[in-house]
């Protein structure tokens, strides 16, 4: 009897011990401290390897997701492939957050859970020596894309664009090709994002204004609502290390601008300057305001030329992050 005794008192200590320890390291951390099960894999697309998805890459390289369970394997496919092959079933989330709602709007089984970036990281940069008004000629990388709307925002702020404005939107196809037309002076000014926008203003090219208060999203996560229904803890732990993520990144700046020169292959004084433009449009919360989404949903409304009304539900899901967050303690 008590020896019996003592095995339930030792049990129960353990669990006590366990709990504590949950609480006092959270999830995550929690989770290193003993055995663990191998990490699941789950696929997520990436329009491009860029800064804007840089938070997935630290998060999988410093093994921040391996902590939360996650084999977290990133596949570059340019949009909007990418989203195709998502509602096929091939890739479990996309970081695309824009296109995913657009999508959903039309009726795909999508919703966005997170925004690692709801303030648009573009700049408009011009030749040395450029002035707003001397402006004829802008490169973007899409016509309709994020980038032409935030070189639509900045010439207005430059007091361009009004009727009459002569300026010609130049599609480029990508930021790096335009960075490109920019340093073979095939156009007056550009729209750059990190960290284009830091090796040419840092070569002497003209910061002619930013787009940082434009409310709008870069990167996110989205999934297929029936994976969402066959893996609802994979996606609590998708979001919680891409939470943990984006923490570390703001919080240890010599650290990421580290890990930017070595896998981005920047120059020291670039991966420097870019994280700073990178700290002012991180979303370290992942939510975002309820105007917000309803006003970047009828803007794509518009463009999409949906009439009916559409239920904030059927783009976004934000239920797994708020409670991902209320778990880690966070508000």
């Amino acid at each position: 009897m008590a020896r019996g005794s003592s095995t339930g008192k030792n049990k129960a200590a353990c669990l006590a011990g366990a709990a504590a320890l949950f609480w006092l390291l959270g999830p995550g951390e929690a989770a290193t401290t003993g055995a663990r099960r191998a990490p699941e894999r789950a696929k997520l697309t990436v329009p491009a390897k860029s800064l804007t998805f840089f938070p997935y890459y630290f998060g999988r390289d410093r093994r921040i997701f391996d902590e939360e369970g996650v084999d977290l394997e990133l596949i570059v496919i340019r949009p909007p492939l990418g989203v195709t092959a998502l509602q096929a079933g091939e890739l479990d989330y996309s970081a695309a957050a824009s296109l995913g709602m657009r999508a959903a709007l039309k009726g795909a089984p999508l919703r966005v859970l997170m925004f690692i970036q709801t303030r648009l990281s573009f700049s408009l940069v011009g030749q040395p020596g450029m002035t707003a008004q001397r402006i004829s000629t802008v490169g973007v990388s899409g016509i309709g894309s994020l980038a032409h709307y935030a070189a639509l925002a900045v010439m207005k702020k430059l007091g361009r664009g009004g009727p009459g404005d002569k300026a010609v939107y130049i599609t480029t196809n990508t930021t790096a090709q335009s960075y490109a037309v920019l340093a073979g002076k095939a156009v007056d000014a550009t729209i750059l994002s990190p960290p284009y926008t830091s090796m040419a203003t840092l070569a002497g090219y003209a910061n002619l204004g930013d787009a940082f208060d434009v409310r709008d999203f870069q990167g996110g996560l989205t999934a297929r609502v029936d994976h969402l229904q066959q893996k609802r803890e994979q996606a609590k732990a998708v979001i919680r290390a891409t939470l943990r993520s984006l923490d570390y990144i703001d919080r240890h700046e010599g650290e990421a601008v580290k890990y930017l020169q070595k896998e981005f292959a920047l120059d020291p004084r670039v991966a420097a300057d870019s994280y700073k433009i990178i700290k002012q449009t991180l979303n370290v919360d992942g939510d975002v305001e309820e105007p917000v989404l309803r006003s970047v949903i009828e803007n794509m409304k518009k463009d999409a030329q949906v009439t009916a009304d559409v239920p904030l539900e059927r783009i976004a899901d934000l239920s797994l992050l708020r409670e991902v967050k209320a778990e880690l303690g966070k508000k």
